[in-house]
């Protein structure tokens, strides 16, 4: 088998014998079964795949949105119906709510060890195929499992365009380990064994054979199928040709790294098999709620503001002159009734404005329950966030804090699993086996203290003379924020200082007292404080009689005694 990262090709036997030239052996498998495989589905994807392009569609937002999202109320004609969606707006509570947890979630230190192998530290600066790092990618990672609930990142490595078997062969041939997500909608089928790890997944990938500025004939995006097992990669692509549709493999290789290169990403930690619950999986739908309503109030307000003339009139014809008259008279909309035998005037009409208030108060209270349910209500205010005025109580706030502190919790659980998954793949792609090792930690709290609050709190602790082990843990505290990349060794020899911390007052005190007397502060008779006049002199190191006591000024008495020489 072929190691890792090696660039030697091997005939898939289960695939078709295969070589660089793209040609499928006679022996491997036909269009048909390729075209099997390629239709397959796991059993959840039929019916969420119109969930995850709403979610998508819902937080990318733009204006291709709202005709698929603004309905159509009872008995509202087309024209009006196009003319109330081309007006429709929305504010994209959905985006701001993933938006303001990812500032949140990376706003704490993400540790990332210095013990981790220098594939991964050199992975770790340029961690995607556009070279972005991994704190950039671990932002997207988030992003899109607040979408989606769950996606997936492929390891991969260049292939060398020469054999590699040395490091300066290697570093010669610029081979870079990457990694890129797959929204779930990509990931058509995948299976799992007993233990739950991957066998394999099939993927959908779209791309356009643009290299060519003068190639006009390729511009249209296409379709590919990548096939990932745990000791190959197999790409199938279709082929038309008049009226038939076949397919063929048209690249492949051994990738011997004994698993599937591709960690499962979940928005949250979940047993399930095939999907994850989206971070926006209720809001969405409030959100396309609220900009419903709102389409209705823009609604209200036009008629409202264009109000509709009803008059009486007999004997008018529809398209005459006298009818064209009565609508250039109102705003385009008459509405002519027989009034024969009576004397109403003509008048203007208008929906309830009450109907408009009723609106506001629900789309209040919407707005309020999406921040509510994640902690998020302190960004909005309860009626006057308008004036950026925030009149939450501070019980609500607290309450407000535990619930969006749990839950970055959570997904910071989920992202350190996935880090540390794809962490161990870039270390196996590159001949490191450990499978132990974690090496990047997210932080388990997200409160806003600072550093300087941590030694606040510690001094006070001291203060009140708290229990050891409270000061111990809160010193591991500004430990953490003070040194959160510390080595491994390092760590330890602290966390074991730590435990012999604080010292017995007792001790302290005697070892205060020892190292007096060894100085021979304690001692007022010792020689070596005294000052040339025999008194006691100066206490302090420069009146020992050396060559710098010299410079100071002789005593013969003590200042302001009286003696015989006194005058």
């Amino acid at each position: 088998m072929a190691q890792p990262g090696a660039a030697t090709v091997i005939p898939f036997q289960a695939i078709g014998n295969y070589d660089h030239n793209g040609a499928a052996g006679a022996s491997g498998i036909g269009s048909d079964e390729i075209e099997k495989l390629i239709g397959r589905r796991h059993p959840e994807y039929v019916s969420h795949i119109h969930q995850w392009k709403f979610f998508g569609d819902t937080y990318a937002g733009g204006r291709q949105w709202f005709p698929e999202n603004i309905f159509k109320y009872y008995k509202e004609g087309p024209d009006e119906y196009k003319e109330r969606v081309d007006r429709a707006y929305r504010f994209n509570h959905s985006k701001e709510v993933v938006d303001l947890l990812n500032k949140y979630l990376f706003k704490q230190n993400i540790t990332r060890s210095e013990d981790a192998p220098e594939a991964v530290k050199k992975f770790w600066k340029r961690a995607t195929r556009g070279g972005s790092g991994i704190n950039e990618l671990a932002k997207q990672i988030s992003k899109h499992c607040s979408i989606f609930g769950r996606v997936g990142i492929v390891v991969d490595r260049q292939r060398p365009t020469k054999p590699v078997v040395t490091m300066k062969d290697e570093k010669e041939a610029a081979v870079r380990t990457y990694a890129y997500i797959v929204n779930p909608d990509d990931m058509l089928d995948y299976s799992f064994d007993d233990e739950g790890q991957l066998n394999w997944i099939l993927i959908r990938e779209t791309y356009r054979e643009d290299g060519d500025p003068f190639n006009v004939d390729s511009v249209e995006p296409k379709v590919r199928f990548r096939l990932w097992t745990r000791d190959y990669w197999a790409l199938y692509a279709e082929t038309i040709k008049g009226e038939k549709k076949t397919y063929e493999l048209i690249d492949g290789d051994s990738h011997g790294l004994g698993e599937v290169p591709v960690v499962l990403a979940d928005n949250l930690l979940t047993d399930e098999l095939y999907g994850a619950p989206s971070l926006i999986n209720d809001i969405a739908y409030l959100d396309r709620a609220c900009a419903n309503y709102l389409s209705n109030l823009d609604a209200i307000i036009q008629d409202q503001t264009f109000s509709q003339l009803v008059m009486p009139a007999q004997n008018v014809m529809s398209g005459g002159e006298e009818a064209q008259q009565l609508f250039e008279m109102g705003t385009k909309r008459v509405f002519l009734y027989d009034a024969a035998g009576s004397n109403h005037a003509p008048e203007y009409i208008s929906p309830d404005p009450s109907q408009a208030h009723l609106i506001l108060d629900v789309v209040s209270r919407i707005i309020k329950e999406i921040y509510n349910s994640v902690g998020l209500s302190s960004e909005r205010t309860n009626k006057d966030n308008a004036v950026s005025m925030d009149n939450s109580s501070g019980v609500a706030k607290a309450y407000d804090f535990e619930r969006v502190n749990a839950l970055l919790s959570a997904k910071a659980d989920s992202l350190e699993a996935v880090e540390n998954k794809i962490a161990r793949l870039v270390a196996k792609w590159n001949g490191n086996d450990k499978e132990d090792d974690n090496y990047v930690q997210y932080p388990d709290n997200f409160d806003t203290r600072g550093l300087y609050d941590e030694f606040d709190i510690a001094a006070r602790l001291m203060l009140v003379e708290a229990p050891d082990k409270i000061r111990q843990e809160q010193m591991r505290t500004v430990v953490d924020k003070l040194f959160p990349m510390l080595k491994k060794e390092l760590r330890e020899e602290i966390e074991k200082e730590i435990k012999d911390w604080p010292p017995d007052p007792m001790e302290a005190m005697a070892g205060v007292a020892t190292r007096t007397s060894q100085n021979n502060l304690a001692d007022p008779t010792s020689t070596v404080y005294k000052s040339k006049s025999g008194g006691k002199g100066d206490a302090t190191k420069a009146a020992d009689g050396s060559a710098a006591d010299k410079k100071r000024p002789e005593t013969t008495s003590r200042q302001g005694e009286v003696t015989k020489n006194t005058k």
